[in-house]
């Protein structure tokens, strides 16, 4: 007949059986770690690469709606297209080439249609972001 064991004999027996973790164990949790982190290195690559291309985003719109507004202000004869130039924004330190584009009696006649395009290239490519408008001639 077997005899029953007593608490205290079992809780031995459990704690010697699970001494300690294995070599397995460890190596698996380590593959396991090392992947989460070569993830969140990748992750901090593209992250980093965003922030970029939306810095160069908005100073290229900056430097687009600041050359519009100077043809607002501008008498309305003398809008007229221009060449591709390099233009220097100060804030972020990036060079662009913004080209304008004016075509007449667009989209009615005694307006004009202004198109500046700015484009510029960084680690992520080449972009290019048109920025249009319509100035109507003023009323004598």
């Amino acid at each position: 007949m077997l005899q029953p064991i007593d608490k205290k004999q079992r809780t031995q027996s459990l704690l010697a059986d699970n001494a300690g973790v294995s070599f397995i164990d460890l190596m698996l949790a380590t593959v396991v770690l090392t992947f989460g982190v070569l993830a969140l290195a990748n992750l901090q690559v593209l992250s980093s690469k965003s922030s970029t291309s939306s810095k160069g985003t908005a100073a290229a719109l900056t430097v687009a709606e600041t050359k519009l507004e100077q043809l607002k202000d501008s008498v309305f004869t003398s809008i007229v297209a221009e060449a591709p130039q390099a233009v220097t924004d100060a804030a972020s330190g990036l060079t662009f080439t913004r080209q304008v584009t004016v075509t007449n009696d667009t989209p009615i006649a005694g307006a004009k249609t202004v198109t500046v395009i700015v484009s510029w290239s960084d680690t992520a490519g080449s972009h290019r972001i048109p920025v249009a408008t319509v100035i109507a001639a003023p009323d004598l």
